[in-house]
Parts: C-alpha cells; sequence; structure tokens
C-alpha cells in the first residue's frame, strides 16, 4: 500500500481558522494604534494652539507655522524673534485646515498662522487677509479629529 501525502480538510480549515484570528487581531491592533496617534497629534497641536495664544497675548506676537511632509505632520511655535517655543509632530498623520467655516484643504508647504489680537481668532500669516481658521482636521484613514477654534476668542474644542 502506498502511503499517501498532503493535509486532510480537516487540517487545512484549522490552518486557515488560525491564520483568520491571527490577521484580525494584527488589523485591530493597528487600527487602534493609528487612532492613538491621531488622538495624541490632535491634543498636542491643541496644546501648541493653546500655548501660543497666551504668549501672543501676554507678551509677544507669537505664531504657528504648520507644514505637512507626506504622512508626517508637524505644528511648530515660534516666538516674533524665531525662537521654537512649542512643538507637535506625528507620523501617519494627515493635517487639513478649514478657513471660514469651508471646505478642509490640505497643507500643500507651510502654513503660517497669528492669533488676531482683536478678536483673539485665528488668522493665516498672510498681509491683509480677513479670513479665520474655523478648523483643523487631524486623520488617519477613517479616523479623524476635528479641532474647532472659535472666531470671536480663540477657544479651540476638540470634536
Amino acid at each position: 500500500m502506498k502511503k499517501q501525502h498532503g493535509f486532510t480538510l480537516v487540517e487545512v480549515m484549522v490552518a486557515v481558522a488560525i491564520m483568520g484570528v491571527l490577521a484580525s487581531t494584527i488589523g485591530i491592533t493597528m487600527g487602534v494604534l493609528l487612532g492613538q496617534r491621531v488622538k495624541s497629534m490632535a491634543a498636542d497641536t491643541k496644546s501648541v494652539l493653546q500655548g501660543t495664544q497666551m504668549v501672543s497675548f501676554s507678551q509677544d506676537d507669537a505664531y504657528v507655522e504648520m507644514k505637512q511632509n507626506g504622512n508626517k505632520a508637524q505644528v511648530v511655535a515660534y516666538s516674533s524673534g524665531g525662537k521654537e517655543i512649542l512643538r507637535a509632530d506625528g507620523s501617519n498623520v494627515q493635517l487639513t485646515i478649514s478657513i471660514n467655516n469651508g471646505t478642509y484643504i490640505p497643507l500643500n508647504g507651510p502654513v503660517s498662522i497669528r492669533f488676531d489680537r482683536q478678536t483673539g481668532g485665528l488668522k493665516p500669516l498672510a498681509d491683509g487677509t480677513t479670513d479665520y481658521i474655523s478648523a483643523i482636521r487631524v486623520s488617519n484613514g477613517n479616523r479623524t479629529i476635528t479641532l474647532k477654534i472659535s472666531k470671536l476668542t480663540g477657544k479651540v474644542t476638540i470634536e
């Protein structure tokens, strides 16, 4: 009698089930990690904006520069002399901004913004602009956190 080689149907089904469990576990873990990156970047961005606002109103005309380089985002606060005050860095996240409650615009190159001392709102640092930034989105895939910015007070809230 010849010896048969190969796997039985039961062995193949068990192997496929084990691979399915491992794949779903890895998928869930990656989703949690990416969600944490978005949450962390949103909280750090809020801290940079609030810290810059306090410095701007108290003593110095500070400003914030936001950059997107591929999947790396950076939000850095500077004093009027160009000295770095605060920083938020995030990988695997995308930043987009909304001007005057309009559509969200991806960052194409660095965007410099400042707090308007008269209203408290957040404005792009362009000469003569009357537009205000109403929101900043931090996202990765289907995970998105929106930072709403009040035009009247500059208050930043996470939604």
